[in-house]
């Protein structure tokens, strides 16, 4: 492939996950066809999608990674940062700053965070979520870190706080995205004490005291 070829093929590429992306947040991933990706994308050819992705599982995970890997950077230079040893809080920064920081930096409208969250609404994805997830290594230390630095708690409310931090992450990433776009897209330093607002209250949900019976 020449050179000339492949840098068309590349920013085909790129339109079509921009769409993709842009659709799905806001109609969720099972509302949307191929066919719809390859018109917003501006592509005549209906079957783009499938010849530069293929399955609808390879267009989700080329989304998630196009995103992940310049979390796992952010992710990275926390950690770097914070050291091996470091208290709840640290962690739980580490865990919520990269995605807000990511968003809240961009100088145009975002999908991610609204993506994610029509993600764990399809049953297949989620699957796909958990996949990707498990590439990285730098979120594997902070959450690592993170159940390190918990007190002693019953297995149980770990995995209440889990799902109970899980669905608060998506959810707020999501309303913080869709009030930025919303904006603009101009704000580019409010994501900050928002991260720290964040961060304060997850500690809160995770040190909170726990009811005996």
């Amino acid at each position: 492939m020449s050179a000339d070829r492949s840098s068309r093929a590349d920013e085909t590429r790129a339109r079509l996950l921009s769409a993709a992306e842009r659709l799905f947040a806001e109609r969720g991933l099972s509302a949307v066809s191929n066919r719809q990706i390859s018109e917003a994308a501006g592509q005549g050819n209906n079957f783009a999608v499938g010849y530069h992705f293929g399955t609808r599982a390879d267009l989700v995970l080329a989304l998630l990674k196009a995103h992940q890997e310049p979390i796992d950077v952010i992710r990275k230079r926390m950690v770097a940062d914070i050291g091996y040893v470091a208290e709840l809080r640290d962690w739980l920064r580490c865990l919520v700053q990269p995605q807000l920081e990511h968003i809240g930096t961009s100088p145009d409208p975002t999908y991610y965070g609204q993506f994610w969250r029509q993600l764990l609404n399809d049953p297949i994805s989620v699957a796909l979520v958990h996949q990707e997830a498990f590439t990285s290594e730098p979120l594997a230390t902070i959450l690592d870190g993170m159940y390190r630095s918990l007190p002693a708690l019953p297995e149980s409310t770990v995995h209440v706080r889990n799902l109970m931090s899980q669905n608060t992450l998506i959810a707020t990433f999501a309303d913080f995205e869709r009030n930025r776009n919303e904006l603009g897209a101009l704000d580019t330093t409010s994501w900050s004490g928002f991260s720290d607002s964040m961060v304060d209250s997850l500690v809160g949900l995770w040190l909170a005291p726990v009811t005996t019976r």
